[in-house]
């Protein structure tokens, strides 16, 4: 059994810890990653350190990063929790409706998000700044995405959605009593939610607002598409900058890299330490119960439209926008969304875009790197949750702390810390598409950890033990009992890896080369070059594989899911 331990953890540690130590020494060595002299204890040297901090150029980007990742938390939280609480709490109606528009909106890439709300709310070729000079006469942009509220909002509307559902989980779980007896105790409705409700809940707002601040620090295409061209950098544009861009300098993007890990692991730690009494937020009670839900009256209707407006303009408008530009001629050049401009539209962007080398080459290597990361994942994980939750082998808990630490690592700073470890170490993987996939397992590990894991405490002891009885083997126990019970689990986490492996950017841009570009890295390209009408086909379509993607995953959930007698 230890021998399969050791196994898994020598591939976790070589998945993650080691690149992240390479990215470590590079901000430490005065020799950039691939020459020979990189690992030379006499490049060490606290010189990089000295010009990152010593001449004031990374203050700008530091500030940039906490306003534009504090403003997304506060704003995505605002929005989830209230879309959370409508739902769970009160008797809004639709709520079913609310829920599955929050999930679908989970599957649309973050780029696609992006590049609509500057079709949007650009100032020289935004739809809105034309149907407020077409319809009222007024000249000059009314609104303008080109600075840090635009930036805000744009990525508020992305991260919404998963700010819901972990409140929602949260708001569902609760016992009505706790509440009730505060109200009878003549404490008002905002009173109780304020001393009752918001601290019992405060694991999964704590947990929401970390998760949502790393997405702050690490996302890519926001800070690329829209901060740039308003001249606001955030620091992984200065990462990508100082990676990508000529003149180089890899000594001061390890630096900043470095910095922002050991924000992000104080992030997670202070969360582990200001939740480490799990009793003093248990929520549910042993007796069954149902959530209570305020009566809202009249106030419901003002509610639910309230709620409609957050979901046009964060899942149907963006939709609608990027649907729209696909079938036109030329973004700059067409009318806005109306009935004057169904006359031009055309097909000649999806004929362009399937008969393109690079769509095709995209398509094929999100599918093979999708797929492959998420069935490696998938049995590795398997495997380490089985040892962590089935097995008294000492040191488990660190395999268990080994899986889950890439939720700590933004994106880009793994996308960076894989780059710079093969591009200096003799292994034939640089300028391939194996890179991306030993990138894409190390990104997924922590989520399907966590998934697998709770999966994997469902399962009673005696059923393996039973295996064991009859002289199974631990492969065979694990093949024939383990695995088949846990085959919802397994579904749910491959699922989600390919998924949000055809999603993936941030990490991506990083490490690809010409010839392995995934779908998210042909996006950035082609709206790179101008060519809009293009990249909304090629976003169309791959928004079309995802949803054709997540209906497969919800039918084969009920046909291999746990059911009731």
């Amino acid at each position: 059994m230890y021998v399969i331990f050791f196994l898994v953890a020598a591939i976790l540690a070589y998945e993650i810890l080691v690149p992240l130590v390479v990215l470590v020494w590079a901000s430490f060595s005065s020799a950039p990653p691939g020459s020979p002299d990189f690992f030379s204890l006499s490049t060490a040297t606290l010189d990089n350190y000295g010009r990152a901090l010593g001449d004031g150029r990374m203050l700008r980007p530091l500030w940039n990063t906490g306003v534009f990742a504090t403003g997304l938390t506060v704003l995505g939280i605002a929005l989830g929790g209230y879309l959370a609480w409508l739902v769970e709490r009160t008797n809004i109606p639709l709520r079913g409706w609310i829920t599955a528009l929050c999930v679908f909106r989970l599957i649309i890439p973050g780029i696609l998000t992006t590049v609509s709300w500057i079709f949007l709310a650009s100032p020289s070729i935004g739809m809105i700044n034309h149907w407020a000079a077409t319809l009222f006469g007024i000249d000059g942009p009314i609104v303008d995405v080109y600075n840090m509220w635009g930036m805000i909002w744009v990525e508020a509307l992305d991260v919404f959605p998963m700010a819901y559902l972990l409140m929602a989980a949260s708001l569902r779980s609760m016992d009505p009593s706790l509440e009730e007896a505060s109200l009878a105790a003549g404490r008002g409705t905002f009173a109780t939610a304020r001393s009752i409700t918001l601290p019992l809940i405060r694991p999964a707002l704590l947990a929401t607002a970390i998760l949502t601040f790393i997405r702050g620090i690490e996302t890519f295409e926001n800070p690329a598409l829209i901060g740039l061209p308003a001249g606001i950098r955030t620091v992984v544009i200065e990462v990508w900058l100082n990676t990508t861009a000529f003149p180089t300098d890899f000594s001061v993007a390890g630096v900043y890299a470095v910095l922002v890990l050991v924000f992000c692991a104080a992030l997670v730690w202070l969360y582990n330490i200001m939740t480490r009494d799990a009793s003093m937020f248990a929520v549910i009670s042993g007796k069954g119960f149902r959530p209570r839900r305020v009566d809202l009256g009249r106030l419901r209707w003002p509610a639910l439209a309230s709620a409609m407006v957050i979901l046009t303009m964060g899942v149907i408008l963006p939709l609608a926008v990027i649907v729209w530009a696909s079938f036109s001629p030329g973004f700059g050049g067409i009318q806005p969304i109306g009935i004057e401009g169904l006359s031009e539209l055309t097909l000649a962007n999806y004929q362009y875009v399937l008969d393109s080398d690079l769509t095709r080459r995209a398509f094929f290597n999100s599918t093979l790197l999708g797929v492959g990361s998420a069935t490696i994942v998938v049995i590795l994980i398997s495997i380490t949750a089985w040892i962590t939750v089935k097995t008294k082998l000492q040191g488990r808990q660190y395999l268990d702390h080994l899986a889950f630490a890439p939720i700590a690592i933004p994106s880009a700073m793994l996308g960076v810390a894989f780059l710079w470890f093969y591009l200096s170490v003799p292994i034939p993987v640089y300028n391939t598409l194996w890179i991306l996939l030993l990138l894409y397992i190390a990104k997924y590990t922590a989520v399907t950890m966590r998934i697998l894991s709770a999966s994997m405490t469902q399962i009673g002891d005696e059923l393996v033990d039973a295996a064991y009885v009859t002289g199974a083997s631990w492969w065979r126990s694990f093949r024939t009992v383990t695995i088949p019970l846990l085959r919802p689990g397994l579904l749910a986490a491959w699922i989600f890896v390919v998924i949000h492996a055809f999603r993936e950017l941030s990490a991506s841009v990083f490490v690809y080369s010409t010839g392995n570009e995934p779908i998210g890295v042909a996006i950035f390209q082609i709206w790179d070059d101008g060519n809009y009408g293009e990249l909304s086909a090629l976003g169309t379509l791959a928004l079309l594989a995802l949803i054709l993607l997540s209906l497969g995953g919800w039918l084969a959930s009920r046909k291999f899911g746990v059911r009731e007698g």
